[in-house]
């Protein structure tokens, strides 16, 4: 009888132990999947995502919960699959066009906006000020970043169209004029708003895929990435644009030092039209406190255009 008593209680610890961890996605712990736990990533993630509303995104909405995938350790990178529906991809489209103008890069030196042949897309600006669906994606966004909505900068919308890109840069400051008002870009998260037909893919030249080589050792440079990406050479850390998928890499490793494996480029592209929104985070409040230029004159709910030229 105690036999049976003391078996019956090591069955009930193991459905315990394995109940906490049933709804974790294999994302957020540190352990790599093998290609054939792809359907269970996906299960467990979908699972996780719809146990709670996640600003508009969820079954009630019309929406998809989606799934992460973590694609890379250096930089620190994940891919949201189906962050956005069609019809916020479209109400994005909609809301942008009206203000999108040519391109520019910053200046390192100055922090001034300027033209530049290594940018050469059509940019412009959303706000969930006025919009609710837009501040459903603003929420969100800061939600999976896990910072305050006081860190994220206006987003930026760009199209990409026949043989334009966007060369290999880094999306944190190498000025000291914008990080006055809110410190550095700690997080980048970029959003795609369009199926892309050939060419577009974001590639990180100096980054490492998740179980790959250091690209010093696979040959992997800033003037072949883009080829190599679009080869699908898995030697490259790169990302295909895919409508309503969205992109989080951190600028900055956990000690706060930026880290340079993040910079990335934006290939051209070879055929179709590609749409992309972006949304910056900084270390601290933009437009208050520390970081605030006149703090009397700004306030919590206040978020600045980002200074151009990212990404």
């Amino acid at each position: 009888m105690r036999r049976v008593f003391l078996l019956l209680l090591l069955h009930l610890l193991a459905t315990l132990v394995t109940a906490d961890r049933v709804h974790l996605p294999h994302d957020y712990r540190d352990e790599r999947l093998d290609d054939d736990d792809d359907a269970l990533q996906r299960e467990e993630s979908i699972d996780y995502f719809s146990s709670r509303r996640f600003h508009g995104v969820d079954a009630a909405d019309g929406g998809s919960s989606g799934w992460i995938e973590k694609i890379s350790d250096s930089p620190r990178a994940y891919v949201f699959r189906e962050f956005l529906t069609d019809a916020e991809c479209d109400r994005v489209i909609e809301r942008a066009y009206p203000t999108m103008e040519a391109s520019e890069v910053t200046d390192d030196d100055s922090g001034e906006a300027r033209p530049d042949d290594a940018r050469s897309s059509i940019g412009g600006w959303v706000s969930g000020d006025d919009d609710e669906v837009i501040r459903n994606i603003e929420l969100r966004a800061s939600t999976w970043a896990m910072l305050p909505m006081n860190r994220g900068e206006t987003m930026q919308v760009l199209r990409y169209e026949k043989g334009q890109k966007y060369d290999a840069h880094d999306d944190f400051f190498h000025d000291e004029h914008n990080v006055k008002n809110g410190g550095q870009r700690v997080a980048t998260i970029l959003m795609y708003l369009s199926d892309v037909e050939e060419g577009g893919e974001t590639v990180f030249p100096l980054g490492t895929p998740l179980g790959g080589r250091d690209p010093e050792k696979s040959g992997v440079t800033g003037d072949n990435a883009c080829e190599l990406a679009s080869q699908n050479d898995p030697r490259v850390l790169a990302v295909k644009p895919r409508r309503g998928d969205a992109l989080l890499f951190f600028n900055a490793h956990l000690s706060g030092e930026m880290d340079e494996k993040a910079n990335h480029a934006g290939c051209p592209v070879n055929r179709g039209t590609k749409w992309t929104m972006t949304r910056w985070h900084r270390v601290g409040a933009i437009g208050v406190g520390t970081f605030a230029s006149d703090p009397k004159a700004t306030s919590d709910s206040e978020q600045p255009h980002a200074p151009a030229g990212e990404p």
